[in-house]
């Protein structure tokens, strides 16, 4: 492996020596072992990333970058994002990110990281710009998407998805619920398909949609639709939504007990659940011990209550 990281290296400085002008391919492998509980640190500028699980101990990663510009400016860029990878212990890094020594002006780059990791190992992906999409089974492993720009596309399962954007949505299905789902887009939907027990979504521009939800679920979007839907649901749960501009949907189990309070500014109200006080914009159920606790709110838009 040390061997052809030299010839790769070797290959990416003949091209900066060779040509002032011409365009720089970087392609870089590297192998980690890793064991359950460890976690894969993915720290990237503007890439797209992958991530697969395959079995076994060892954690394999594909760098691929191409830069393009002028030959100063192309050869510190080409420096700055060689890859870069170190085992800190429990700590597996994959590092790939611009310095503020070069300009977008004078350079344009892509990249691509692919990485397959066995199940039970933990992931954190960083990225200033760009896609991620995490595909497979990873077991009892938290997974964490932290991006300033570019969307989420997970299919598959794990113990937990944790993701946080500036800008871009958020589409996961899940092959069995999730213990903790937590999402907070800027300017981006979310959407789950396959359930949490523990849900939290915030949406300044965009809607929210998840479904097959089994606990606790808090949901707020500044401008968007919220949709929940639940397939079971224990006694005492509780349960937020608010929208300051959008509809609010949710649907529960037959026969779930609710109490709580409904509110509405500018909008309607319509409830499958029996209601202990109706008024315009108001609606408080009392649904006896053990109801699930419930409060909604929207300032304009429709409210609904749904038994499925």
């Amino acid at each position: 492996m040390r061997v052809r990281s030299i010839l790769i290296a070797a290959a990416v400085c003949f091209l900066l020596a060779g040509s002032a002008a011409a365009d720089i391919d970087i392609h870089k492998k590297h192998r980690f072992d890793a064991s359950p509980g460890d976690t894969v640190v993915v720290d990237v500028s503007f890439h797209n990333v992958e991530v697969r699980t395959q079995p076994g101990g060892s954690v394999d990663v594909t760098v691929d970058i191409t830069v393009k510009g002028d030959g100063s400016s192309s050869a510190k860029a080409a420096q700055d994002l060689s890859p870069v990878f170190e085992d800190q212990g429990n700590r597996l890094l994959i590092r790939s990110t611009r310095s503020k020594g070069w300009s977008w002006k004078n350079v344009k780059a892509k990249g691509q990281v692919t990485v397959l990791m066995p199940p039970d190992v933990n992931l954190l992906i960083d990225s200033s710009s760009g896609e991620a999409k995490i595909i497979g089974d990873f077991g009892n492993s938290k997974v964490t998407f932290d991006a300033s720009s570019g969307g989420l596309m997970v299919d598959g399962a794990m113990r937990e998805l944790h993701s946080d954007l500036s800008s871009g949505s958020i589409h996961a299905n899940v092959t069995r619920p999730l213990a903790e789902f937590t999402a907070d887009a800027s300017s981006g939907s979310v959407r789950l398909e396959g359930g949490a027990a523990l849900a939290k979504v915030d949406t300044s521009s965009g809607s929210i949609d998840v479904s097959g939800l089994t606990g606790v679920g808090k949901f707020s979007a500044s401008s968007g639709n919220i949709k929940a839907q639940w397939d079971e649901i224990p006694p005492n749960t509780t349960v937020r939504a608010s929208a300051s501009s959008g509809n609010v949907t949710l649907t529960f189990p037959e026969y779930t007990k609710i109490s709580g309070l409904v509110e509405v500014s500018s909008g309607g109200i319509h409830s499958d659940f029996p209601a202990l006080i109706r008024g315009k914009d108001e609606l408080k159920l009392d649904g006896g011990p053990n109801a699930i606790d419930v409060h909604v709110d929207t300032s304009s838009g429709n409210i609904k209550l749904l038994s499925n």
